[in-house]
C-alpha cells in the first residue's frame, strides 16, 4: 500500500509541468496567431476591412435587430439564421463603422483561439500528448495566411463548429458523440456546409452505430430546427428567398469552373452581381447550371471512398477529420462559388486528417492553398477582374492545389491515421 501511495505521489508533480508546458505553449501560439493576424488585417485598405460590403451587412443586420426588427420579415438578409448571433454583440457595444469592425475582428479572434485549442486537444486525443504541436501550428499558420478574411467574415463560426465536432468525436462516449451532432447542427444553421460532416460522424459508434447515428441525426436536425423554424415562421417567403438568392447566382470568378474558362480564354467579361464578381462568356451558363450535378458527383465519389474504407477496415475517430475535410472540399470544388473565406472551413480538419509525414504533406498543401488564396484576393484581385494572365495563372494554381488536396485525402494510406481515439468503439 505504501509503495503504491508513494508512486502516485511521484507521478502527480511530473504531470503538472507537462500540462503547464502544453497550455503555456498553446496560449502563446494562440496569442501570436491573433497578434499577427490583427496586425496584418489592420493594414488592409478601408474598402477591404471596415468598409467591406460583408461587414456593412453584418453591422446593419446587428443594428436592425437591436432596434427590434426581425430578420427576413422586416429586412432581407442572404445569410442563414445561425449567422445572426455573431452580428449582434459588436453592434451592441460599438458606434459607427470603424468601431463595429474592430469589435467584430476581436470577436472572431476569440472564436479562432477557441478553435485552435480544440484542434490541439483533438490531436492529443488521437495521437498522444506530444501530437498536438504540428496540427495546432498548421491551424495558426493558416489563419495568419488568410488574414484578409479571417477577421472580416463570420466563417470562423463554422470553423469553431467543425473543430468542436472533431474534438467531441475524438473524446469518446455517447453523450459527446451526440454533442458533436449538435455542434454540426449549429454550424449548418450558420452556413449549411457543416451538414456534410455528419456523414463520417454517422460511421462512428461501434456495434451500436446505426442506433447512435439515428439519435445523432435527430439531435442534428433538432439543433438546426431551433434556428430555421423560427426564421421560417417569422420570415415566411422572404426567408425562403434567402436560399433562392444563392441558387440564382452565376459562376463566381474564383470557382474551379470559372478558372478553367479563364485559362482557356473563353471569358468575355467579368460583372458584379449578387455581391460578387461573376464571369460571362462561352460555357459560363452551362457550367453554372451543371454546378449542382457536378457537386453531387464529387460528393458521391468521396462518400464511396469513405464507405469502402469503413467496410474494409472499420472506422475510428481519427477518420472523421479526414473525410469531413474531403466532403467539404468536394463541395467547394463543384460549387459555382468559391470565396476565399471558405478555406477557413478546412483549417480545423485537414491538419488532423493524418499523422507523420503524410500529415505534414497534406497540411503543407493546405497552407500553400491558403497563401495562394491571399495572393489572389486581395493582392491580385483587380488584375484578375481585368483578366490579366498572371493573375489567372495564380488562381489556376490555387484551385489545382485544392484539387490535389482533395485527391490526397482520398488516397491517404490507413497507416497515416493519427490514431484510433476513444471514440472508435464508443
Amino acid at each position: 500500500m505504501g509503495r503504491t501511495i508513494g508512486s502516485r505521489r511521484q507521478k502527480s508533480p511530473s504531470g503538472q509541468p507537462s500540462r503547464a508546458v502544453f497550455w503555456g505553449s498553446l496560449l502563446f501560439l494562440g496569442g501570436m496567431m491573433c497578434l499577427l493576424t490583427l496586425a496584418r488585417y489592420s493594414q488592409l485598405p478601408p474598402h477591404l476591412a471596415a468598409g467591406s460590403n460583408d461587414l456593412r451587412i453584418y453591422r446593419e443586420t446587428g443594428e436592425a435587430i437591436l432596434r427590434g426588427e426581425l430578420p427576413y420579415r422586416d429586412f432581407f438578409i442572404e445569410y442563414p439564421p445561425g449567422s445572426l448571433p455573431a452580428f449582434v454583440p459588436p453592434a451592441l457595444f460599438s458606434q459607427g463603422t470603424s468601431g463595429y469592425a474592430t469589435l467584430f475582428a476581436s470577436e472572431m479572434s476569440l472564436v479562432l483561439i477557441v478553435s485552435l485549442v480544440l484542434v490541439a486537444l483533438t490531436a492529443r486525443n488521437l495521437g498522444g500528448k506530444w501530437a498536438w504541436f504540428a496540427p495546432a501550428l498548421s491551424f495558426a499558420a493558416g489563419v495568419v495566411l488568410l488574414y484578409p478574411v479571417a477577421l472580416g467574415r463570420y466563417d470562423p463560426v463554422v470553423t469553431l463548429s467543425l473543430a468542436l465536432a472533431a474534438f467531441l468525436a475524438s473524446s469518446g462516449g455517447r453523450s459527446r458523440l451526440l454533442a458533436a451532432y449538435a455542434s454540426l447542427g449549429f454550424g449548418s444553421a450558420a452556413k449549411l456546409v457543416p451538414a456534410l460532416a455528419t456523414l463520417p460522424l454517422a460511421l462512428l459508434g461501434g456495434a451500436l452505430r446505426v442506433r447512435k447515428a439515428l439519435s445523432g441525426f435527430a439531435v442534428f436536425f433538432a439543433t438546426l430546427g431551433l434556428f430555421l423554424v423560427p426564421a421560417y415562421l417569422l420570415g415566411g417567403g422572404r426567408f425562403l428567398e434567402s436560399f433562392s438568392y444563392h441558387a440564382d447566382r452565376g459562376l463566381q470568378l474564383e470557382s474551379l469552373a470559372a478558372a478553367g474558362l479563364l485559362r482557356l480564354g473563353w471569358v468575355d467579361e467579368v460583372v458584379f452581381r449578387f455581391g460578387a464578381w461573376e464571369v460571362e462568356g462561352l460555357g459560363a451558363e452551362t457550367l453554372s447550371a451543371l454546378s449542382m450535378p457536378v457537386t453531387a458527383a464529387l460528393l458521391a465519389v468521396t462518400a464511396a471512398v469513405m464507405y469502402r474504407d469503413h467496410r474494409q477496415h472499420g472506422f475510428e475517430a481519427g477518420r472523421f477529420a479526414r473525410y469531413a475535410a474531403a466532403l467539404i472540399l468536394a463541395f467547394m470544388l463543384g460549387s459555382k462559388v468559391l470565396s476565399p473565406q471558405y478555406l477557413l472551413w478546412l483549417l480545423p480538419l485537414v491538419p488532423l486528417a493524418a499523422g507523420g509525414l503524410w500529415g505534414v504533406g497534406v497540411s503543407g498543401v493546405l497552407l500553400s492553398a491558403c497563401w495562394t488564396t491571399t495572393q489572389v484576393f486581395p493582392h491580385n484581385y483587380d488584375a484578375l477582374v481585368g483578366l490579366q494572365p498572371a493573375a489567372i495563372d495564380l488562381l489556376v494554381v490555387r484551385n489545382l492545389l485544392l484539387v490535389l488536396l482533395w485527391g490526397l485525402l482520398l488516397v491517404l494510406p490507413r497507416t497515416s491515421s493519427p490514431g484510433a481515439g476513444p471514440g472508435d468503439g464508443a
